[in-house]
């Protein structure tokens, strides 16, 4: 409940700011070349139900096609398929996971299907120009190669168990093994410390295993600002094991820093972290809230800049994402999990633009540019 061609090197750049209307802010050209057309949004679902969806919102005249993919798509034998877990561009493709379904689904950019590569339980990719690299839950956890020329797995990597975030620096993959259904929620069994996986690019093979020393670590790797950086959210048990974060630096391969507070969701804008979370309490029996900003510059902790009872009316908060060319804010809300969600846009003070009626259970986005 609770996500290389030139091209490739400027859309890392980009991402790394890394999940809008110009008239709200500069906009901020990084390559003449290049501009935000807008962003691709995935709804995952409901499971079983076999109701992902993959709309696209256009930055030029703010509007949003919810049904976008299905429209493209029709002759595609059971649409996009059942809970999206994860969305990545490279080049010309749009990846994205479908875990019940056990594909990598490819489209091009203009958003018609190419391919449906068959990874089971598959969860979130990194991408170069010429390869997908996927985790999978199978087999007590792996991450598939994928071509993206011939369009099929090519190589697999054992990693650790629930094998969740993935991301590339420099020539090695690192994936982070969470262990989630390692992890006892009853509050008193057996706990697996999560890890990072580091895998060499050039011959797919696990380097070392780096344990992390929490638990339940469910979480993507969120780039720093300094691009050599990971913030990884640490669920806990929901029981005596408290939420928690840290950062992992990949130059010494060691956690350089720990908070006391998860970060179910985060995003970069402008050097800062922001931290997004909300989680559930047995101990309390309430929804606890640690949202705020991180400036890794100075060390220093400020408050997130929407007010965290704009957040009261929300059924179940699910994605943060800052618009990477001025700031704006987006935040999804799954609601009852049942029917169609919203995404919530507030301007970089937190004031609240526009509420965008998307599909059931969303969940992941990526930024267009062109």
């Amino acid at each position: 409940m609770k996500k290389l061609a030139s091209f490739i090197i400027l859309a890392a750049a980009v991402f790394s700011v890394f999940s809008c209307r110009k008239d709200d802010g500069p906009e901020i050209i990084i390559d003449p070349v290049y501009r935000l057309s807008g962003f691709y949004f995935a709804s995952e679902g409901q499971w079983g139900k076999n109701n992902a969806s993959l709309g696209y919102y256009n930055t030029d005249d703010n509007t949003f096609n919810g049904n976008w993919w299905a429209s493209l798509n029709p002759s595609v034998s059971g649409g996009l398929g059942d809970v999206v877990n994860d969305i990545s561009l490279t080049g010309n493709y749009v990846l994205l996971t479908v875990n019940a379904s056990n594909i990598l689904e490819i489209s091009d950019r203009d958003g018609h299907h190419v391919a449906a590569v068959e990874i089971p339980n598959c969860r979130m990719i990194a991408c170069t120009a010429e390869y997908a690299y996927v985790t999978s839950y199978a087999e007590d956890g792996y991450v598939a190669k994928v071509s993206l020329a011939t369009k099929d797995v090519i190589k697999t990597c054992a990693t650790g168990h629930e094998p969740e975030g993935i991301a590339i620096v420099g020539d090695r993959l690192y994936v982070l093994n969470s262990c989630s259904y390692h992890t006892d929620f009853t509050g008193g069994g057996a706990n697996e410390t999560a890890s990072i996986s580091v895998i060499d690019l050039i011959d797919f093979k696990e380097i070392k295993k780096v344990s992390l020393g929490v638990v339940n670590a469910y979480s993507p790797l969120t780039l720093m600002p300094d691009g050599k950086s990971f913030f990884i959210n640490s669920s806990g048990d929901y029981n005596g094991i408290a939420a928690s974060s840290l950062i992992f630096n990949t130059e010494t391969e060691k956690v350089e820093k720990r908070f006391d507070f998860g970060g179910t969701y985060a995003d970069t804008y402008d050097g800062k972290l922001y931290i997004f979370d909300t989680a559930f309490s047995y101990t309390t029996l309430e929804w606890e809230s640690s949202n705020c900003v991180y400036d890794p510059a100075t060390g220093s902790i400020s408050e997130f800049p929407v007010p965290v009872d704009t957040f009261e009316s929300f059924g179940a908060p699910s994605g943060l994402w800052i618009n990477p060319a001025n700031g704006d804010i987006y935040i999804a809300d799954k609601g009852d999990y049942s029917n169609p969600g919203y995404l919530y846009r507030f301007n970089s003070s937190g004031s609240q633009i526009a509420r965008i009626a998307v599909g059931v259970c969303p969940g992941h986005l990526a930024w267009d540019w062109r």
